[in-house]
């Protein structure tokens, strides 16, 4: 997830960062604060201030602030009278936050006391339920089975717009036989469990105040026709059935065997026994195949799939609302990254969808030349108008509240719009005594800010929980090159640049970091998030650490901690609209393998750590324990991707070996179009082998990039630990169950996954560079491979074979092993001498170990003119 490593400013301003901890960063003006004396004007050192015991000297500012040592030294009891700070007589106090005294925020509503509850940080009285003036139930449609429980929440909106978090006010009701519901408590979510079969109607409602919302259920008949399966599929991001989805049963030899459309309600009944690959097939959506499934033991299905990310394009330009600037004379820079949230696992989206499109941008800070930025990403000097942002989002559900929106219903079934939660991560950093250049070209951008992140009181978090956008069919997708970047968003959304402080430092302990290629991966990270339902998971925080000195198993140890593998982070509470979400913490690690390899992929892994709530402990007293370990890089995967047999494999064969205490096995097909097919299966299935069906007459083959050349896709290998709320392990077969929605809720169900980006073999010619080009006789010419290893020892996966053809004396065949240097990927060859003549071919190929063209063939022709 790092950023272009051509970004020159984003290092040069978090480095800039440094600067607080010498205490020189610009705090909050408490000069003007009730009860605070204002201290001199001008000062040195802190000795100038009326008491060094709690004023430090603000060298930036030549200003003394209040300062503290301890939690007790913000109180008037220790300050006194003369010294008190009026912002820490409040209910919950105030921190001592390196060094400043910073008021303290809540959690949750077990925070404050009496009827308080804990709204944006503080502890306000509960909203009146007059206040609610609309509101929407998540899921608004359900497709399931009997006896099937499902849970629903309400989001409230008061009448301008804005998020309400109601104290638990909500009447739920069943509006037919449909539903039943046994509790009777008036909260925020309800649960209901599927009951009498019914057409999809109107059954379960929300009422609180004048607000009513309702949704929309779909009960299947419990009966399921003897010698098959039935299979329900169902829109993963929108609950809502997918019709004419091509369901398609095959046997061991890949054929399908049988095969049916699927009706208005989504569902298809499809004859089936044994063993067998079920598959849905939608040329709108990504294909879903469940690998050797056992259709005589569970004979009911629900299969979620989700649309092609690249055929609709739309999202949200975010706009910052700054406070005024405190001091002008002060050069400072603002930062801000934002995004939308994230749904499901994070692994369906593409990297454009979580960082934004990269572009050029002038920051007018002194720095020579443009820089390169993702559109999620923006810097400016402070004083100056903020530029804004652009946050790419996935389509899902709307309503009328959406500009140009009359029919809300046909733009979800379309695919046109969506609702997500736009967040930022936003603060002012000082241009003190750093230049731009004092930092290395190439260096990690987010690892500098994720270490200094948790040692810098001062950033902020911003949501709009109900960010509402259109999507338009994406520019050169006719042309097979589909520009998303193109796309102007028409949607605007504000967030305040100083919104809710991130008020917790507190550390994190990162398993035993696993390996890639023998070599232990390179960055830890934590993402502090807010599971949101409807929306997906929302950052509201975040620490990053290395793991080069040394490189072994433990994260390097942080700086103020001096523990090893013991990460740093900063952390904001839920707030506007996200209350009452559960916290989680997304413990990762990366490598920049691919950076320095060019036969690597891109490895990662994650486990996922419930947090109940984030705690103020800056110096890692209590780490928060993921209760996982990270699963084993999935780098022993091997797919021919030939009809033929060939390297052990049988035609169209997938293995992936060693995937560790994982429970389910994710391979992703993904063409040049970005549309997708993945493949579900056990590791006991995926160790043994197992083929990948052919599609269905008239669905293109995506294990295929679609080029005219028909070159392989790109491919994705995800190990996955999914476990339901009692700890037991479920695989493919148990989530794709219709006695419970698992595929739908797998992102919530998952504790650790593990993912290696394999890519695929390309070959291009460095030189000569241009086609037509004149070569001297016996030139050297030279190509780059990627996503290949050449070479000769056993991790080698073959070698560059040139063949030359026309000409005299030209016709022959170079085989190079070894390149030119490690990692490069570059391989050079030297022409015969005696070759000469006009439009002389050179084919560069890729061949296996045993010498043999690798199928389908990846090859680059260059045409040369050699005197």
């Amino acid at each position: 997830m790092s950023p272009s490593s051509r970004s020159f400013v984003l290092p040069a301003v978090v480095c800039a960062l440094v600067g607080t901890l010498a205490g020189c960063a610009p705090g909050k003006d408490d000069s003007d604060t009730p009860g605070t004396p204002r201290p001199p004007v001008s000062c040195a050192v802190d000795q100038d201030c009326p008491n060094p015991a709690f004023f430090f000297c603000n060298t930036v500012l030549s200003r003394c602030e209040p300062s503290c040592r301890s939690r007790k030294d913000c109180d008037v009891s220790r300050r006194g009278p003369d010294y008190r700070i009026a912002a820490c007589d409040t209910e919950l106090g105030c921190q001592c936050d390196m060094n400043q005294c910073e008021v303290s925020l809540c959690t949750s509503d077990a925070d404050c006391a009496g009827e308080s509850v804990c709204r944006s940080g503080a502890c306000v009285p509960p909203p009146p339920p007059t206040l609610a003036a609309s509101c929407q139930i998540t899921p608004d449609v359900v497709v399931g089975r009997p006896g099937v429980s499902v849970a629903f929440e309400v989001w409230v909106k008061d009448a301008s717009g804005r998020p309400v978090v109601p104290a638990d006010d909500v009447v739920w009701r069943a509006l037919s036989p449909a539903v039943e519901r046994k509790e009777k408590e008036r909260k925020r979510r309800a649960t209901f469990t599927l009951s009498a079969q019914a057409e999809g109607r109107e059954a379960v409602e929300a009422r609180i105040g004048t607000a009513i919302c309702t949704a929309k259920v779909t009960v299947l008949s419990p009966d399921v026709p003897a010698q098959g399966v039935r299979v329900s599929v169902v829109d993963e991001l929108t609950g809502r059935p997918l019709p004419k989805t091509t369901v398609a049963v095959s046997g061991a030899k890949g054929v399908a065997l049988a095969s049916a459309l699927t009706g208005t309600d989504g569902t298809a009944w499809v004859p089936a026994s044994g063993i067998v690959e079920v598959s849905a097939f939608h040329p709108d959506y990504g294909y879903l195949t469940l690998a050797r499934h056992d259709a005589d033991d569970v004979r009911d299905l629900r299969l979620v799939l989700r649309r092609n990310p690249l055929d609709l394009s739309g999202g949200v330009q975010v706009a910052f609302v700054e406070a005024l600037v405190s001091n002008p004379q002060a050069l400072n820079l603002r930062l801000a990254m934002t995004g939308l949230s994230v749904p499901g696992l994070a692994s369906e989206l593409t990297p454009e969808s979580l960082l934004g499109f990269e572009r050029v941008v002038d920051v007018e800070a002194g720095s020579s030349g443009d820089t390169s930025l993702p559109s999620g990403t923006v810097v400016w000097l402070e004083g100056s108008a903020a530029p804004r942002a652009a946050a790419p989002g996935v389509s899902g559900v709307c309503d009328a509240s959406l500009g140009g929106v009359l029919d809300p219903e046909a733009e979800i079934l379309a695919g046109r719009c969506g609702t997500r939660a736009a967040w930022s991560l936003a603060g002012t950093l000082p241009m003190t005594a750093l230049s731009l250049n004092a930092v290395e070209p190439g260096m990690d951008p987010l690892l500098l800010l994720g270490r200094i992140l948790p040692v810098a009181p001062r950033f902020y978090s911003s949501v709009a929980r109900d960010a509402a956008f259109r999507l338009v069919p994406t520019p050169g997708l006719p042309d097979a090159t589909p520009r998303p970047d193109a796309v102007t968003y028409p949607e605007l959304v504000s967030l305040d640049f100083e919104g809710v402080r991130l008020a917790f430092p507190f550390a994190v302990r990162v398993p035993s970091l696993p390996r890639y290629r023998g070599v232990y991966l390179d960055r830890a990270f934590a993402l502090g998030t807010v599971a949101v339902p409807g929306r997906g998971l929302v950052p509201l925080g975040f620490g990053a650490t290395a793991n080069v000195a040394p490189s072994d198993p433990n994260a390097d140890a942080d700086a103020r901690l001096g523990l090893p593998g013991v990460l740093s982070m900063r952390m904001a509470p839920a707030h506007h609209g996200l209350e009452g979400q559960p916290y989680r913490v997304l413990v990762g690690a990366t490598s920049r393998s691919a950076r320095d390899d060019a036969s690597a992929g891109t490895p990662t892994s994650f486990v996922v750590a419930a947090l109940p709530a984030p705690t103020f402990d800056p110096m890692g007293e209590r780490p928060v324990e993921p209760g996982a370990q990270f699963l084993p890089i999935p780098d022993q995967a091997r797919y021919n991707f030939d009809t033929e047999a060939s390297q052990e494999l049988k035609g169209r064969e997938l293995r992936v070996m060693e995937a560790g205490p994982a429970t389910l096995v994710r391979v992703v097909f993904t063409n040049r179009l970005g549309r997708r097919w993945t493949v579900l299966a056990s590791p006991s299935d995926a160790e043994a082998g197992f083929l990948v069906p052919v599609p269905p007459a008239g669905f293109e083959d995506r294990t295929y990039f679609g080029d005219h050349l028909g070159s392989r896709s790109l491919l994705r290998v995800e190990t996955l630990q999914v476990m339901d709320g009692n700890s037991e392990d479920l695989g493919p077969s148990e989530l794709a169950s219709a006695v419970e929605p698992g595929l739908a809720r797998v992102a919530d169900l998952t504790r650790a996954v593990s993912a290696l980006d394999m890519g695929r073999p390309e070959v291009a010619w460095l030189y000569p560079e241009l086609e037509g080009q004149r070569l001297g006789r016996g030139s050297a010419v030279r190509v780059r491979v990627t996503g290949f290893r050449p070479g000769v020892d056993a991790a080698a996966q073959g070698r560059v074979r040139v063949t030359v053809k026309g000409g005299k004396g030209c016709d022959a065949t170079l085989v190079s092993e070894t390149p030119v240097s490690p990692g490069s990927g570059e391989v050079e060859l030297r022409l015969p001498a005696s070759c000469s003549g006009t439009g002389v071919s050179l084919i560069a190929a890729l061949e296996d170990t045993q010498g043999a063209l690798l199928r389908p063939p990846v090859s680059v022709i260059r045409g040369v003119d050699i005197p």
